[in-house]
């Protein structure tokens, strides 16, 4: 049961973080771009938001859903299949990393694929 809480908490944090870092990197482009050419937020908005629709990022935003439900079950399966003391918890965190990072990669091109096939013309 607690694999499951887990699983669900990756699900919807991953997105949260997403969405958050979107607006940081966002603010950090603004303040970098005021600061070196004083530009206002309103023509710095206009500028970024010109081409940019909800669909740039909304499938992107929801693969973080996939990926989280990937972080959360291989580190639950590595966290609660651990023997052998602290060096089994090192290994386990090590292989639950490096699994978790090549299934992302190879979820990713697909989930890619997928995207680009129900939104055709949309750069992610």
């Amino acid at each position: 049961m607690l694999v499951v809480t887990r699983v669900v908490a990756c699900i919807l944090v991953l997105p949260l973080l997403t969405v958050f870092m979107d607006f940081a990197s966002l603010a950090g482009g603004f303040f970098s771009e005021h600061f070196t050419s004083h530009i206002s937020l309103q023509l710095y908005m206009t500028s970024a938001f010109k081409t940019v629709e909800w669909a740039n990022f909304i499938p992107p935003t929801l693969k973080t859903c996939v990926f989280g439900f990937i972080i959360g079950t291989v580190s639950g399966f590595f966290g609660y299949t651990t023997k052998e003391g602290s060096q089994g918890v090192q290994r386990a965190a090590t292989n639950s990393v490096v699994l978790s990072s090549l299934l992302i990669i190879v979820v990713d091109v697909i989930l890619v694929k997928v995207i680009f096939f129900f939104f055709p013309g949309q750069a992610i």
